[in-house]
């Protein structure tokens, strides 16, 4: 099942829709084939090559911010994983560009927000050589940078969203920590990751972060109309979103 959901994961990407779409154009036989397609290749590459839709589509989907609120508090917060990995040559950690996860985890920790952080992830790439648990380089930096080792717990086994929430909802239990707590993520993916630790039976307070979009969206100009290759990128995570959270409404969650 990690598998398949990798290989769909791959495939909603617009840059291989674009790829595809090329080389049937240049091996189709008959001359009006080609035309469609490519027609279709140059549609294609002027919607998903836009920055401004791809902005504009991401900030409508993503959650909005949710500030904690002076005094507010919770018995432990849920970091997900997404932010790091392990570079296959000298076996370290390193933090990707959803870093900003890690550091509101930290500063609500530090304002006393929340007692506990739960992190939770694992190794979520099947096709992986180096079968290293994110988690445990999580759970090392944050002992690294002082905080008390009792009010730190690391779940390493989750590979997905879903594997998060039902490893996490027996590790409440466990404590005997009912809820609400707090859930931490990237905006775009706050949607499906609250879908599904409330279908696991876990009351979260959500604290949307990591803000790749900013959450007002983007004013269109004339640089709106230049094509970029980041563009394809968003889209690409958007699209794998949407598609994470049709399949959990198809599942009846």
């Amino acid at each position: 099942m990690l598998v398949f959901a990798k290989l769909v994961g791959l495939l909603l990407n617009p840059v291989l829709w674009l790829v595809l779409l090329l080389i049937g154009s240049a091996s189709a036989r008959q001359a009006k084939a080609r035309r469609r397609l490519l027609a279709a290749a140059l549609a294609t590459a002027l919607l998903f090559s836009n920055g401004w839709i791809a902005k504009n589509a991401t900030a409508w989907y993503q959650s909005k911010p949710l500030p904690m609120r002076p005094g507010e508090q919770y018995e432990a917060c849920i970091l997900l994983s997404g932010m790091a990995g392990y570079d296959e040559k000298d076996l370290q950690g390193y933090f990707s560009s959803s870093a900003d996860r890690f550091i509101q985890t930290l500063r609500l920790y530090q304002q006393r927000h929340v007692k506990k952080i739960i992190v939770t992830g694992g190794q979520g790439n099947p096709f992986a050589r180096v079968k290293l648990k994110e988690s445990d380089f999580l759970v090392h930096t944050l002992l690294e940078m002082g905080l008390p080792a009792r009010d730190i717990v690391n779940e390493r086994q989750a590979r997905n969203t879903m594997e998060n929430a039902a490893n996490t909802k027996r590790l409440l239990n466990a404590m005997h920590i009912k809820g609400p707590v707090v859930l931490i993520t990237s905006a775009v993916h706050m949607p499906r990751a609250l879908k599904n630790f409330r279908v696991a039976g876990i009351a979260v307070r959500p604290f949307p972060c990591d803000y790749a979009v900013k959450p007002g969206g983007s004013r269109f100009t004339w640089q709106s109309l230049l094509p970029t290759s980041d563009a394809f990128q968003q889209w690409h995570r958007l699209l794998q979103e949407m598609t994470g959270m049709a399949f959990l409404w198809l599942k009846g969650s």
